[in-house]
């Protein structure tokens, strides 16, 4: 009997450790990012986004980036799809399913829209790149679809809560809500859709994409956060969705410096 106890107060001993309330927590990941920024391991803003804000982006390289983007905005929610099998929690699946749907097409359950990479075919066509072209990735860097491939790796091998906090990460425009304006970084540059209807000539039927995307991220954004705070509170799991966010953040970042180094600097 006093062997079963100890076994049993062994067992009690091996409860999780509480985390971070969910506010702090949540606030710790995004002062951790703010770290990123301040050792140069996040650029605020990215020589690309300047670049292409300041029209020193050649059409050619401009064609190089919407091909290799397209790869990643029509199989990155295979990632979503991972972490939505991945969790044990059906008020969660519920809800992240509605950003699921929302990126796969609210057509789907009768709404108006379309999946989201299907709007971003609509840039490319506007810049005359066939849509065999397109669909098929013939012309994807190879080393952008490992990036790409590496996220739904990621969420595949890893738990569903810290697919969900590397989301999170880099979901919308998260960052800005946590981050001072004067660290922004970005606040006189132009917007991605506004840089190709002025320097190329977009019209607005084909900039259908940054509007509904933005918006929809925002909301997707709180979504994840508010699962997060609900389901990551004990110190193990936090530990490892702010690995998972830190993973996220390198592989964003080594997506962008690709586009940059290959088709800026070395066009």
């Amino acid at each position: 009997m006093q062997v079963i106890d100890e076994v049993a107060g062994a067992q009690i001993d091996e409860t999780p450790e509480p985390g971070l309330p969910p506010d702090q927590f949540i606030a710790a990941i995004w002062q951790e990012r703010r770290r990123y920024v301040r050792e140069g391991r996040i650029k605020q803003p990215h020589p690309w986004q300047t670049a292409l804000s300041e029209g020193r982006v050649s059409r050619e390289a401009l064609l190089g980036y919407v091909k290799n983007r397209y790869y990643f905005l029509a199989n990155i929610n295979r990632k979503d799809a991972q972490i939505i099998a991945n969790c044990p929690f059906s008020d969660a699946r519920r809800r992240l399913m509605k950003k699921y749907i929302d990126e796969e097409g609210q057509d789907l359950m009768g709404g108006k829209l379309g999946p989201h990479y299907d709007m971003w075919l609509k840039v490319s066509d506007a810049l005359g790149i066939p849509r065999d072209v397109m669909k098929s990735y013939s012309e994807v860097l190879p080393v952008y679809k490992y990036t790409v491939d590496a996220v739904f790796n990621f969420a595949k091998n890893n738990s569903w809560i810290e697919g969900l906090t590397a989301t999170y990460a880099t979901e919308g425009q998260m960052w800005r809500r946590y981050t001072p304006k004067s660290e922004h970084g970005d606040t006189t540059l132009l917007k991605e859709g506004d840089a190709l209807k002025k320097y190329f000539g977009l019209p607005e039927e084909a900039l259908e994409f940054f509007y509904v995307h933005s918006d929809a991220n925002d909301e997707h954004g709180d979504i994840c956060e508010d699962i997060i705070k609900e389901h990551c509170t004990t110190r193990e799991a936090q530990r490892k969705a702010l690995e998972a966010a830190r993973f996220r953040w390198d592989n964003h970042e080594a997506r962008t410096e690709i586009v940059y180094r290959y088709y800026v600097l070395q066009g």
